[in-house]
């Protein structure tokens, strides 16, 4: 698989723009397996560091 790159914005809300962008047209291009799994990876990592962080 290739890996595909955000374009850098100019500011924070180019950057942003360009992140809803991106994972839009991820979505669109993927099977729902593919971008379920990686959704997967990111929430899994935010709730390993809340239950880290209450420690």
């Amino acid at each position: 698989m290739e890996r595909e790159f955000m374009k850098p914005g100019k500011n924070n809300r180019e950057d942003r723009l360009n992140f809803v962008r991106f994972w839009a047209n991820y979505v669109k291009t993927h099977s729902d397996q593919d971008w379920s799994e990686q959704q997967n990876i990111v929430i899994d990592s935010q709730m390993d560091n809340v239950i880290l962080k209450r420690g």
